[in-house]
């Protein structure tokens, strides 16, 4: 099934035009989150032409008032991420294997970086609605919502019923009270709170500092080439030339909201992770290592986790999203996992219900062994509904 226009859509006036062309209203219509970060125009416009597809943004107006924004990235296939592309997420292929060219092209309409997609709407989402469908209805190949929270799944089938909802992965995020480092502490589990200053006392014991600096023209190849170790040992795409250039073009949007948590030894970087501030949200982005010389003083837990938990702390963060993948080390460090799943818009050739159904049960399954005992019992709960079940919903 291929989503169908929802009624009274003819209430909406909907264009199609570059992103760049976009009303700046648009960054106000997504939440104050990671999912809404990545859903935001700053950061589509930030990561413009660095997706491999054909960018646009279809925007609806009722009555000339703005109603939505869809972001769209056309692939002449697919998405080289295999993170992104459905072939891999819900046909289990690799992207380079023949099975994938099922799937394509492939149209994601959402978010084509970061994970997370936040419908950018107001009221109902009928004119997101209306928008979607009409992209679903004009593409060939595979159609795709990624990375929604179950709350946003609702409301989109609430206009959009009886389409294909794939449960996907987990995102997690550290959620920050307003309190101080030591209040943050005594709130911790206490085998968390252990593990927390056991990690710190080893990055000191190590001659580590991990430094806040703004990424500038003063260590930006510096860090580039900590990222560009990290994409390899991973068998990622990317070289310093390329980091160089997006981190210049995230720098040109955001300013000085992107920063980094840079570890040095020596004087010299060993490690960081790079992250944009954006209102009460703390979002990290990218991490890079030097492998030779980290591993022993837990590094890569310092810069991924407490510092930047410390940092938000004292800024008055209200969470630091740590996207997805690595679930149950950060749920170790204060993490929350939170279930995102996938609309098919419009399915491959050959998609059932009962691919649905064994698709959500094997994912859950494999999510609750990946989350492990750090799982929160009300998270697993739903896990092992989707289990039983196969589908979204309670």
């Amino acid at each position: 099934m291929t989503a169908a226009a929802p009624r009274g859509d003819t209430r909406f006036d909907i264009t199609e035009c570059d992103p760049r062309e976009t009303p700046a209203q648009w960054d106000a219509m997504v939440p104050d989150t990671g999912i809404g970060f990545y859903s935001s125009r700053s950061w589509n416009l930030a990561m413009r032409g660095q997706n491999g597809a054909r960018e646009s943004a279809v925007v609806v107006r009722a009555c000339g008032e703005l109603r939505a924004v869809v972001p769209v990235y056309r692939y002449t296939s697919g998405p080289a991420n295999a993170h992104l592309h459905p072939g891999a997420l819900f046909g289990g292929v690799g992207v380079d294997d023949p099975a994938a060219r099922r799937w394509e092209p492939v149209t994601v309409v959402g978010s084509a970086s970061g994970y997370g997609t936040a419908p950018a709407g107001t009221g109902d989402l009928a004119g997101w609605a209306a928008a979607v469908a009409r992209v679903a209805d004009a593409a060939r190949g595979t159609v795709v919502v990624p990375h929604l929270t179950e709350a946003d799944v609702a409301r989109v089938r609430h206009h959009l019923p009886d389409l294909p909802v794939l449960l996907t992965a987990v995102r997690v995020h550290v959620p920050l009270p307003r309190a101080t480092e030591a209040e943050y502490e005594a709130l911790l589990r206490p085998r968390t709170r252990e593990l927390v200053r056991r990690e710190r006392r080893l990055l000191a014991r190590g001659g580590r500092v991990v430094r806040v600096e703004p990424i500038t023209e003063d260590n930006v190849v510096e860090l580039a080439r900590l990222q560009t170790n990290t994409q390899r040992r991973h068998g990622s795409y990317g070289d310093v030339a390329l980091f160089v250039d997006r981190y210049r073009r995230i720098r040109s949007v955001f300013g000085d909201a992107l920063l980094a948590f840079v570890c040095r030894h020596e004087d010299q970087a060993v490690g960081f992770m790079s992250c944009v501030a954006r209102g009460t949200a703390l979002i990290g982005r990218s991490v890079g290592l030097d492998y030779a010389r980290v591993g022993r003083h837990a590094e890569y837990f310092n810069l991924m986790v407490h510092e930047p938990v410390r940092y938000g702390l004292r800024h008055g963060a209200r969470h630091l999203d740590l996207g997805v993948a690595g679930y149950e080390q950060k749920l170790r460090r204060g993490g929350v996992p939170v279930p995102v799943w996938s609309v098919l818009l419009r399915p491959p050739p050959g998609w059932s219900a009962a691919r649905e159904v064994a698709h959500n049960r094997a994912t859950a399954r494999s999510l609750l062994g990946e989350l492990g005992e750090q799982c929160p019992p009300e998270v697993a709960a739903d896990l092992a509904r989707v289990v039983d079940r196969g589908t979204v919903g309670r």
